[in-house]
């Protein structure tokens, strides 16, 4: 498979595509999805996926956000406004998600392929499929919530992020959009701000947090741009220069029990209910945030 043509030529790989639709229980379920699609890479024969999800009302935070001085507390306060919450096991800081944002994790078999050509890779299909809604650029947006390198946006403001890790038999780019509007930005700045962000001298998760340059590609197009709308026109954009062909989950609720119990028991990274955090004992329940030495996210 070709990752990166050479001048701008088309992709002559071909890569499976998979939703599996929207999740409104544990948030470990989705990521366990994902672990378990990545072992599955080391079959023979094994094909690069495009995986598509969506989460109810939940915080997706980084590794270095287990280090933020009160966010026992304010989970505490997001669970009882109905939010959950999962530490991730690929790199970057926290992701508010909700039924507006359209997740997609592309895998690849192997481990070879270098970091920085995965995220050429997922640029350019960004870059393919959102072109109907403008000019998406690429880079880091100042003040942005889980702000990186590989930020995308339009009109300055961002629309989504992505973050990538390697698994034994693939790797994973992890990738969302903003396609629905909602106040995210200002829904991290107040959970930042209650978790003590600028308490911190160091290690800090993210440098600052702006709200307003967050946005989503309803608020920039002026017209309502759904989830649904959004896959369709990925998926027909994305066929004109990519070979797509969509495939229904290939792995077994087995794998996926498996994959959980590698990510929360061996990898030590924590999903939580919002009735489980909203639970007035929680706080005093909370020794540690800090996953186990055998995460290796790349961040």
């Amino acid at each position: 498979m070709t990752i990166l043509p050479a001048n701008g030529q088309q992709n002559s790989g071909a890569f499976l595509w998979t939703d599996t639709g929207t999740y409104d229980g544990n948030p470990i379920r989705p990521l366990a999805i994902d672990e378990a699609i990545a072992t599955s890479m080391g079959r023979e024969g094994a094909l690069p996926l495009i995986h598509l999800w969506v989460c109810e009302r939940a915080l997706f935070l980084g590794r270095r956000d287990a280090k933020l001085p009160h966010l026992d507390r304010v989970l505490h306060a997001f669970g009882k406004a109905g939010y959950r919450a999962l530490l991730r096991s690929s790199g970057g800081a926290c992701v508010p998600l909700d039924s507006g944002v359209l997740n997609l994790a592309i895998h690849l078999p192997g481990t070879s392929v270098a970091i920085d050509d995965f995220f050429q890779l997922a640029a350019r299909l960004l870059t393919a499929g959102l072109r109907r809604y403008g000019e998406i650029a690429i880079g880091e947006v100042v003040g942005s919530y889980c702000v990186g390198d590989y930020d995308f946006s339009l009109n300055g403001r961002k629309i989504g992020g992505m973050a990538q890790r390697r698994t034994r038999h693939g790797s994973i780019l992890q990738l969302c959009i903003n396609a629905e509007p909602d106040n995210r930005g200002q829904l991290m700045e107040l959970f930042y701000e209650q978790a003590g962000l600028q308490e911190m001298t160091s290690n800090k998760p993210i440098p600052f947090m702006d709200g307003s340059t967050d946005t989503s590609l309803s608020a920039e197009t002026r017209r309502l741009v759904t989830v649904s709308e959004l896959k369709e026109q990925l998926y027909a954009a994305l066929s004109a220069e990519w070979k797509l062909t969509p495939a229904p989950l290939a792995v077994t609720e087995a794998e996926i029990e498996s994959a959980r119990k590698h990510l929360q028991d061996k990898l030590g990274l924590f999903s939580y209910t919002a009735q489980e955090m909203a639970d007035e004992n929680w706080i005093r329940r909370q020794t540690s945030w800090q996953p186990h030495a055998e995460d290796r996210s790349r961040i």
